[in-house]
Parts: structure tokens; C-alpha cells; sequence
């Protein structure tokens, strides 16, 4: 499952996230929307009803949010990371963390932005399952300078 987001006005824009990644670009847009005032519209970003934006100037001002924001994180390698903990986890080696999830969960509480992995007590590494890389990140930007307005689906 996952968000397929297609250009309004341009039919070769498209940009696909899957459930994991796309709830940290949402966030990340409600971020720079909140923080610069961009009074845009985000209603039923995250579901798969047509919310999106209308006009190509409205996509403008979020990737230029979208990249002034990037500016002032430590992302720098297309591979780095943000981590969006949204009560979920799972361990390096692969598997969820089901009994650990209240420790973590009180630790890093709904909404917190995390770099990387943490170290539990028991020497547990743990990462939130929802995340995204800068190279993703990047490339919803690109998809926003094109795509003339959008709607998920």
C-alpha cells in the first residue's frame, strides 16, 4: 500500500511513496506549511481521496519551503535518513519490536523526528519504521516543480 501522486496538469508527472515513507514527507510538509505560513491546503494527504494542491505556484512554494528547510537539517548524503516516529519499530536485523514498543514509544513520543537508530537498555538497536531519505525527499521536490498541481491516490 501506498500513495500514487499524479500530476494535474502535466500526465508524465508522478511520484509514488509507500505507507513507510510517505507519512515523513506528509509530516515534513505540514512542517515548512505551519512554519512558513503557506496557508496550504492538506486536507486528505493522508489517505488515497484526490487531496493535493491545485496550482503549479502552490507547488512552487512548498518545494521552495521544502528545500530552505532541507538546508538547515543534517541530511547531506542522498542516502541519510529521517525517521518519523509514529509508534511503530523495528530492529536493525530486520523484525518489529512489539514488547519494547511502550518503552520506545515513552521515550520518543508521536511526532518525533529521529537522524538515526536508537540503543535500547538491553543494546536493542531500533529504528522507527516510518522514514524517509533525502534522495526521496528530493525527488517529491522535483516532482512538485512539474506536475502542475496534484492529487494522491
Amino acid at each position: 500500500m501506498g500513495m500514487d501522486v499524479y500530476g494535474k496538469g502535466n500526465p508524465d508527472a508522478y511520484f509514488r511513496a509507500n505507507c513507510w515513507s510517505w507519512r515523513p514527507i506528509h509530516a515534513l510538509c505540514e512542517t515548512v506549511i505551519y512554519k512558513d505560513n503557506l496557508n496550504l491546503n492538506t486536507e486528505h494527504w493522508g489517505s488515497n481521496d484526490g487531496g493535493g494542491l491545485e496550482t503549479q505556484k502552490d507547488c512552487n512554494k512548498l518545494a521552495d519551503a521544502l528545500e530552505a528547510h532541507l538546508k538547515n537539517t543534517e541530511l547531506a548524503e542522498e542516502n541519510d535518513r529521517i525517521f518519523l516516529c509514529l509508534g511503530s519499530w523495528s530492529a536493525a536485523g530486520g523484525g518489529f519490536l512489539h514488547k519494547e514498543e511502550e518503552e520506545l514509544n515513552e521515550t520518543y513520543p508521536i511526532g518525533t523526528v529521529l537522524s538515526g537508530a536508537v540503543i535500547m537498555k538491553d543494546g536493542t538497536i531500533a529504528y522507527s519504521t516510518h522514514s524517509t531519505s533525502l534522495n526521496h525527499i528530493k525527488e517529491f521536490i522535483s516532482f512538485l516543480r512539474t506536475c502542475e498541481g496534484f492529487e494522491i491516490w
